[in-house]
């Protein structure tokens, strides 16, 4: 098939050597001889061969000819379904710009190699075609057409980014792109090393007006260590408290990892060192401490050494100083003196008490705890609002009173979908069981004997759990009852207790396990924070403290040369917390603090994902694709090869101007050697 039919007006030009031909006559002059049998000698040359030597020069010009026009012609041997319709033509196509593309491939980084790529695709295109350019970051400037020009404009300006984005999800932004062109043929190509963690092959979207090529660039084969997590194990963070860090860093290499160093900072003071072993393609954890040394904003980072790939090596990581937690005691007959010899005193705690009947309902908001003491009767107006309390995260602790209206209480209960109150009982029983696996206990036993005492009562109310209850018990006694238990609820929790808070019910408050049981009630009334988020998140992120106006924060990064610009973030209240929501518009990993008063500290960090560099070969594609009887994705050649030959190739069939190139070549050396090659001579 000849895509430049009208090149065929060439084939004229074959009348220029058969005029030559019949042009040349070769004319004799007389020469005369004395003798006749001089002629033999004269006569070097036969007619007959002169005649076959015109007419092969005379044919190698005409092939000559022939062949220099079909190649003007461009003819290819079509591929069965391989033509582009009639329509026009649409392009989408993806270059992956994560992290994982600034390693080195055959030639240089991967992100070089794959700029390239989408040059040469857009090499093998009209001028007239339209492109769409798509990276990780997709931002809306990139859903509109461009130019060829535009394009190749784009292409040089992609950069690599921290963004991480499955295979599948570009593949599905492509198509629905696609789909909005009118042109017949739509064709996407995605530019990427394949990394294991983000190629899903497997739910690639099959659409079969789309035809989708795979282009893999050889990922990198070079070992990563990095720090993979980073989790605390307390409560709460305050002046003088020691705190428990545990990192977990990962090794991708082939080779084991010896006294691989291990680095916390708070600040650019370091604090805490470490060297850890790991095994290849496995992880080890590393424990950290430090105290905390005074009440400012605690931002830190996690670093480790190691090269080329650096940019997973430090996690940064902030967490919130509390100074006093408001703790609210509503009382019934008298203020307690247990609970108000454990919390009034306390530096970690702001005590309030309050008569139930005297009670001004707008504290409960102001406060993270809030203790029910031996109220005879709960009000519907009281029990509403604790409610409301809890669901915003908010503790509850239930201490009933002996004669209590078990009416209201449990209107109460039932509410938060813990266990109701029945029957008091008057018998003596002891606990028998203690969850010392419970967060409430968390670092209180190093070992817990069968010989610890545990409390006794003289009364105690039995309980009756609903169903679809979820509650946890705490103590539980010997007769099966609970002595404390714990019920989530929204975002809070309840404690409730089956006995009054007093010796001449129990003696648990003569036991040394009454303070951190209910001391660390208090300790974890605070959310337990995210230490760090990803720059990636997409979800509202709540701020340790609750924000009671609406005047405009301001985030900005700690380290100024970090390149991230300072910007006023979206903030919105749900309940009793404040809420930021991430726009991407953090492109930088490191620490930030909200300003003005009060002042919190946030940590972002890039994602994990790029840190695996495995990658799939290319048989791995092939199989994956074939699994999936994807029949609308092609797997280009290897990287090696040139994507504007293989598309063209692929649109119009095989080219073979080349060989008319060649053929030509071949017909104008036969006339050379024609010409030059003497005849034969005639034997006397």
């Amino acid at each position: 098939m000849l895509t430049q039919p009208l090149f065929l007006i060439g084939l004229a030009a074959i009348a220029i050597p058969i005029a030559i031909h019949l042009l040349q006559l070769r004319r004799y002059r007389k020469v005369y001889f004395s003798n006749v049998d001089m002629l033999e000698e004269l006569q070097s040359e036969n007619r007959r061969q002169r005649n076959l030597r015109q007419l092969l020069i005379l044919s190698t010009r005409i092939l000559a000819i022939v062949f220099i026009v079909l190649a003007f012609c461009q003819p290819v041997i079509p591929h069965k379904g391989s033509q582009l319709q009639k329509g026009g033509t649409a392009v989408s196509v993806y270059i992956d710009n994560s992290y994982s593309m600034e390693c080195g491939g055959m030639e240089g980084s991967l992100i070089e190699a794959a700029k390239q790529k989408a040059l040469e695709i857009a090499d093998a295109y009209d001028p007239s075609v339209p492109f769409q350019l798509l990276t990780n970051n997709a931002s809306g400037s990139q859903f509109r057409w461009l130019s060829r020009e535009d394009f190749i404009s784009a292409v040089r300006e992609v950069e690599a980014g921290a963004v991480t984005t499955p295979l599948s999800q570009i593949a599905i932004r492509q198509q629905e792109f696609l789909r909005s062109s009118p042109a017949s043929n739509r064709h996407a190509y995605l530019i990427s090393d394949f990394q294991r963690t983000t190629a899903d092959l497997a739910t690639l979207p099959a659409d079969t007006a789309v035809l989708s090529t795979l282009i893999p660039l050889g990922g990198s084969s070079l070992a990563n260590v990095y720090i993979d997590s980073l989790a605390f194990n307390s409560p709460a963070y305050f002046r003088g408290s020691t705190v428990h860090a545990e990192a977990r860093v990962r090794n991708g290499g082939d080779k084991a990892v010896e006294k691989q160093p291990l680095r916390l900072y708070i600040g650019d003071r370091q604090r805490a060192v470490t060297s850890l072993d790991i095994a290849p393609h496995s992880s080890a954890t590393a424990s950290l401490t430090f105290t905390i040394q005074d009440d400012t904003l605690l931002l830190g980072h996690v670093e480790t050494t190691d090269y080329p790939v650096t940019f997973d090596d430090r996690l940064y990581f902030a967490l919130p100083v509390a100074t006093r937690i408001p703790l609210l005691v509503v009382s019934g007959k008298s203020e307690n003196p247990f609970i108000k010899k454990l919390f009034a005193g306390d530096s970690l705690t702001q005590y309030r008490q309050e008569p139930y009947d005297r009670m001004d309902y707008s504290h409960i908001e102001q406060s993270r705890v809030v203790i029910l003491d031996e109220l005879h009767a709960i009000p519907s107006g009281l029990a509403q609002a604790l409610v409301q309390f809890v669901d915003d995260g908010g503790t509850l602790v239930v201490v009933p009173a002996p004669d209590a209206e078990v009416t209201s209480y449990n209107l109460l209960l039932s509410s938060l979908h813990a266990p109701l109150l029945q029957a008091w009982r008057q018998k003596e029983t002891r606990a028998g069981a203690l969850q010392s696996t419970h967060p409430l206990y968390s670092g209180v036993f190093r070992t817990l004997s069968d010989e610890v005492e545990m409390p006794s009562t003289t009364g105690h109310y039995t309980l009756q759990q609903p169903g679809g209850t979820v509650t946890r018990q705490v103590i539980g006694l010997l007769d099966g009852n609970s002595l404390l238990s714990e019920t989530p609820f929204g975002q809070g929790h309840l404690y409730l207790l089956a006995t009054p808070l007093r010796p001449d019910y129990t003696d648990f408050v003569h036991q040394a396990l009454f303070v951190p049981t209910l001391y660390n009630m208090a300790l974890f009334s605070t959310p337990l924070p995210q230490p760090y988020h990803l720059i990636t998140a997409t979800q509202p992120i709540p701020l340790s403290t609750l924000l009671t106006d609406d005047s405009p924060r301001h985030l900005d990064p700690v380290d100024a040369a970090s390149g991230q610009q300072g910007f006023i973030p979206d903030i919105r209240r749900s309940g009793s917390h404040s809420l930021i929501y991430p726009h991407g518009e953090i492109v930088q990993a490191g620490n930030y603090i909200l300003s003005p008063q009060p002042l919190e500290g946030l940590a972002f960090n890039y994602s994990r994902q790029e840190s695996d560099l495995a990658c799939l070969s290319r048989s791995d594609i092939k199989r994956l694709v074939n699994e999936a009887d994807l029949s609308s994705y092609r797997l280009s050649p290897p990287a090696a090869k040139s994507m504007t030959d293989y598309i063209r190739s692929r649109n119009q069939g095989t080219p073979l101007w080349r060989w008319c190139i060649l053929l030509a070549l071949l017909a104008l050396l036969a006339e050379t050697l024609l010409i030059r090659l003497p005849l034969r001579k005639s034997k006397a």
